[in-house]
Formats: C-alpha cells, structure tokens, sequence
C-alpha cells in the first residue's frame, strides 16, 4: 500500500501542475486585451478627426461658396453708383457696398479660420496613424509573444498528461476511482497529507491514534473532518 499511497500524492502534485498550466494558458488572451483596446481606442479616435475633418471641410466650401456670392453681388452694387441720380440712392448704394465689405470680411476671416483648424486636424490625424501602426506593432510583438508561451504551456501540459498516464497506470483502479471521486468533490484535492498532527487539507487537528494508524500506511484512511484521503508525507 505504500507504494500506492506514494502514487496518489504524486498524482495530486501533477493534478495541481496541470490545473496551475490549464488557468496560464487560459489566461493568455486576457494579456491581450489592452493591446486590443489601444489599437481599438486609435481607430476610434481617428475616425472622429475624420468626420471633424470632412464637416470643417463642409464648412469652408458653403462659406467659399456665399463669398463668391456677396463678391460678385458686390461688384453688381458698385456698378450703381455710375446709374443712381439722387444723394438718397446714392447713400442708400454707398451702405450697401459698405455691409457687402463687411460681410466679405467675415467670410474671409472665418474660411482662414476652418483652414487653420483643418490643419490642426491634419497635423492630429497624422499623429494619431502613427499611434494606430505603433499600437497595432505593440499587438503583433505581445500576439507573438503569447504564440509562443501557449505554445511552450501545449508541451508542458502534454508531458505532464503523458506522465499521468502512465502514473495511473501504476494505480490500483480502486484508488484511481476514489481519488475522481474526492477530486470532483473537493474542487480538484482528493489527497491531503498530515502535517504537525493537522490535515493538510482543512488544517483540523487528527486524533493521535489516528495519526499512528496513518502513519503505519498499510490502509486507506480519509481525514474525519473533510473527507481528503489523509496519507503520510513521502519522505
């Protein structure tokens, strides 16, 4: 039975490796996930200095557009001058021309303004495909990177399945089907071994006798408290 019992809390240590292995590689895409947000948030972030971009562009031609207007308007205006025949119409063409002047003026200032703001937009949407192609970089180097650790966590977790194997080989098929039984009950620690007089799996002091009697290892006996099968630690 010794022998066996040394089996069981080898096979508990390869069940703990290979459930620590199986939670790393599964936790492999959650390290991409800032990555992706970034690349996401760049792309996000250009669309909108594009759409800015095309209605500050909207804007500029509706404005070049009225200035064209007012300045063809305003050249018709100062044609009258030669044909009015009182002071009254005189002042009244004289005002005109003045509010056309005026409005041209805006409209100048405003297109210079959209201009200069589509540049900004410019100078900002160049910065931000640079980030897009050092984000997307970043993603690449980190997707690589996680290729390979899930590659590595593939080999280590098919030698520990094959060593597994061949350990529940050994097994008594009794003690395999006790050992499944505990570990879907007991979240994966069918095994326990005593420590200073305690379980090693609920911490609870054991009964002297019942230390002896495991200790002589010539029988199964599971903890009185949490049920683990309880064995003597291998020396």
């Amino acid at each position: 039975m010794r022998d066996q019992f040394v089996f069981l809390i080898e096979l508990q240590r390869l069940d703990d490796r290979l459930r620590t292995l199986h939670a790393a590689q599964q936790q492999l895409p959650q390290r991409l996930y800032p990555y992706e947000i970034a690349c996401a948030e760049a792309r996000q972030n250009l669309a909108r200095l594009q759409e800015h971009m095309a209605h500050t562009e909207r804007q500029r031609r509706v404005l070049e557009r009225e200035l064209e207007s007012v300045q063809t308007q305003l050249t018709k205006t100062q044609g009258k001058l030669h044909e009015v025949k009182t002071n009254k119409e005189y002042s009244a063409v004289l005002a005109e021309i003045a509010a056309g002047k005026q409005r041209i003026t805006a409209l100048e200032d405003h297109i210079l303004e959209l201009m200069e703001l589509l540049e900004q937009h410019r100078q900002a949407a160049h910065t931000q495909e640079q980030g897009i192609q050092e984000a997307g970089q970043a993603l690449t180097e980190h997707r690589k990177q996680l290729q390979q650790e899930q590659e590595a966590l593939t080999e280590q977790i098919a030698a520990e399945d094959a060593r597994r194997q061949r350990l529940v080989g050994d097994l008594e098929a009794h003690l395999y089907a006790t050992y499944q039984r505990l570990a879907a009950q007991r979240g994966g620690q069918a095994v326990a071994q005593v420590q200073t007089g305690s379980c090693g799996g609920c911490h609870l002091k054991v009964q002297p006798q019942l230390v002896s009697d495991i200790r002589r290892q010539d029988k199964l006996i599971m903890c009185p408290h949490c049920r683990r099968m309880l064995l003597w630690p291998v020396e």
